[in-house]
């Protein structure tokens, strides 16, 4: 396998437990077939791919029975390669490609950022005046101009022309986190870095409390809230605890914040 192009594969990827456990066919495993699908999907993530051969891959899964392996292998599919045939899992597949969107997206969203504000800080520098020579002369400024303060604007344009170095943790759930941000751009927030984050520290401390940040996120999307807030189970189901009259969203009566039972439809290793 190509080590180069192994490095530049994620580190990680999302892995819902409540979609795992409620897969059938992982449901009927036992234990050592459902440990060893678990290396499987570990080992196929960081390489690629899995070899096809039996032999191989019975070595791979720490010398798992044929019966095993033919259980493992039912979950991917095979291919050609250039090194012979292989076995891809179709939902890692899918991940692998929301997370290259995802970066792709980010980076385009950066540049065009970038390229808006250093206009900007071009179209704010002093213009030249054309002389009756053809050449071209700087207009001095009088003695009574604010030309400090308007280098100052300048330099600080200048500054501000600085792409984004903000970069979103792997466990923050992409598609959550973009619906929040659209939803905060439609009310007027700016997303900037601090404020991103400040907005992801607060997420990480809610999950290390216990909630899980896609319903967080969710949740304040749905509500149209620009705050996070921490999720208070009860019930069966999930509810949001009532924040502070003061970050209720205009439009948005205290009595109409209620519960709502989270449902996830997110299929994951079918």
């Amino acid at each position: 396998m190509n080590r180069k192009r192994s490095k530049q594969r994620a580190p990680a990827f999302q892995f819902y437990a409540a979609d795992y456990l409620a897969d059938e066919s992982v449901a009927l495993m036992t234990l050592e077939e459902e440990g060893a699908y678990t290396r499987a999907i570990a080992y196929c993530w960081r390489e690629g791919s899995l070899p096809a051969d039996p032999g191989l891959l019975s070595r791979l899964l720490k010398n798992a029975p044929s019966e095993v392996v033919r259980t493992v292998v039912r979950k991917f599919e095979e291919i050609d390669a250039e090194s012979g045939k292989r076995l891809i899992h179709p939902k890692l597949e899918a991940e692998r490609k929301k997370q290259r969107d995802w970066a792709r997206k980010s980076i385009e969203g950066g540049k065009a950022s970038g390229n808006a504000r250093r206009k900007k800080t071009l179209h704010a520098e002093p213009k030249a005046n054309q002389n009756t020579n053809g050449g071209s002369q700087m207009v001095e400024p009088k003695a009574n101009s604010s030309f400090a303060s308007s280098s100052s604007s300048s330099f600080s344009e200048t500054l501000k022309a600085v792409p984004s170095s903000f970069v979103v943790p792997e466990w923050v759930p992409r598609v959550s986190w973009e619906g929040w941000l659209e939803a905060r751009k439609k009310k007027g927030i700016k997303n900037t870095d601090r404020a991103l984050q400040i907005a992801v520290g607060k997420l990480d401390k809610l999950r290390a409390a216990g909630d899980d940040p896609t319903e967080v996120l969710d949740e304040a999307t749905y509500r149209g809230w620009t705050g996070l807030f921490p999720l208070k189970s009860g019930n069966g189901g999930t509810s949001v605890v009532m924040p502070a009259l003061n970050s209720i969203p205009n439009g948005v009566h205290q009595s109409n914040v209620i519960s709502l039972t989270s449902a996830r439809e997110k299929a994951w290793l079918q």
